[in-house]
């Protein structure tokens, strides 16, 4: 990415606080910006569920099913890092030195800005409770929505930019934004709480052919079906176009409702990348050898409020439209068909759509950094070559803070089992775990590096 640019919306209005502390998202604001599409929730506030109206894009299953049935991000999001709190977000070094992107920042604005000491703080490995996948996810979705990919360096007033850094302080100013949202976040893994199933199949099939196919929008969802939340764009979906036989037709428990089988594949961008990372072209490869684009499959029932009409080549000339409703607390339209064990990666929690960025009410609110402020960034570092800032002297570069406690090594997690070691949640090679295991390379697949045994007991698995 990209051959297109893609503005910052202005104005800036009222804020909506994606305020789950994770790579997650939440409740939306009372306002679209000027740039909401006809489609989406408008005014849908944290206590107020979603209604059938509040679809209003096209909605007759042969239409979009016929003209959308694949689409992609136009221009594609771009692929980031999560900057994890475990490692102090975005005042994280150790990349290519250790001088962090808030504290370059804090040095380019001569130090009239504190974004590190209220990243270490707020952001920071020492946030109380924190967990091993709390990190900067939903606002790096955003950014990567919203701004076009840095893809040079840049120097402002005396210091150097990299691109992880410019990344990492777009990733902050994305953390609160307006957004239409779809969906309601789980925060335990209870297959039978509503909020499992709110995002049904019907919405989902909505949702992707009217915004990306139709709208080309960015569309961000939480990939993580349970309670963690791991937030990402889309580059784009498609669907296997219907056969004749995957028409069930009606049912004699609704006899008023027509459904038909659909599998999808999304694809969306990475953030367990380089900060720095360039994000290449999507075109609907089915495999991505360089992990930046990841994808999934996903199989349901759509169902609709009329039958489907084939013609004899197999082609859909007529249908009804597709249903989202809801009955009690639940929401209806569709069908899962994921069979069994898909309950965690399978269909999205919740999917949103980012319009603008937007700037806390409260100076104190502790989940945006309200040192970043995102007209500088655009200003100084969205321009080639950047742009100094002759308002202020340049200030010193300052290390990064640690990210661990006292007396534990580097790259310790808080809050997980401790092993001896280089990496200290990991086992090192003399300590009786399989020969060939590198302590610099742990694996999340749940097994070594080398597949010559199992983690032990209490060992971290994440779903990075």
């Amino acid at each position: 990415m990209r051959a297109q640019s893609r503005a910052w919306p202005l104005p800036i209005i009222l804020m909506m606080s994606l305020g789950l502390i994770s790579c997650g998202t939440g409740s939306e604001s009372q306002n679209l910006g000027e740039n909401a599409s006809p489609l989406g929730v408008s005014g849908r506030g944290p206590d107020r569920t979603f209604q059938p109206s509040d679809l209003r894009g096209e909605k007759n299953f042969a239409h979009l099913i016929n003209t959308f049935t694949q689409g992609k991000t136009e221009p594609t999001p771009w692929a980031g890092y999560w900057w994890p709190y475990t490692r102090n977000g975005i005042a994280a070094g150790g990349f290519s030195d250790n001088i962090s992107p808030a504290g370059k920042y804090d040095a380019a604005r001569g130090h009239t800005t504190q974004a590190q000491q209220w990243e270490v703080k707020n952001h920071g490995a020492g946030v109380p409770k924190v967990q091993q996948w709390w990190g900067h996810c939903n606002g790096w979705c955003a950014a990567s929505a919203l701004f076009p990919e840095p893809h040079e360096s840049v120097k402002v007033n005396q210091i150097n930019f990299g691109i992880g850094d410019i990344k990492a302080l777009l990733t902050e100013a994305g953390m609160s934004v307006d957004a239409d949202f779809f969906g309601e976040r789980i925060d335990v893994d209870d297959p039978n709480s509503p909020k499992y199933w709110d995002t049904v199949p019907d919405q989902y099939f909505l949702v992707l052919t009217n915004y990306i196919g139709k709208l080309k929008r960015a569309v961000l969802i939480d990939r993580y079906t349970g309670s963690q939340v791991w937030n990402q764009p889309l580059a784009g979906y498609r669907f296997e176009y219907p056969k004749p036989s995957d028409y069930l037709g009606n049912s004699p428990d609704a006899p008023n409702v027509y459904k038909i089988q659909l599998t999808s594949k999304i694809w969306w961008l990475d953030d367990g990348v380089a900060p720095d990372v360039q994000t290449h072209a999507f075109n609907f490869e089915e495999d991505d050898p360089t992990g930046v684009i990841q994808s999934r499959t996903l199989k349901m029932e759509v169902w609709l409020d009329g039958p489907v009409q084939f013609e004899s080549d197999g082609k859909i000339t007529a249908s009804g439209d597709v249903i989202v409703t809801k009955k009690n607390d639940a929401y209806v339209g569709g069908a899962w068909m994921m069979g069994e064990g898909y309950m965690v990666d399978a269909w999205p929690d919740y999917m949103w759509v980012p319009y603008n960025l937007t700037k806390p009410f409260d100076p104190d609110e502790d989940y945006v950094n309200p040192y970043i402020d995102a007209e500088w960034l655009q200003a100084h570092l969205l321009t080639p070559n950047g742009s100094d800032d002759p308002s202020v002297a340049p200030g010193r570069l300052e290390s990064a803070p640690p990210a661990y406690p006292a007396g534990y090594p580097y790259r310790y997690t808080p809050g997980l089992p401790f092993f001896p070691g280089s990496y200290p949640n990991f086992p090192t090679t003399g300590s009786g775990f399989p020969t060939g295991y590198n302590p610099n390379t742990p694996s999340n697949s749940g097994t070594w590096p080398t597949n010559s045994g199992t983690w032990p007991a209490g060992a971290p698995s994440s779903p990075r």
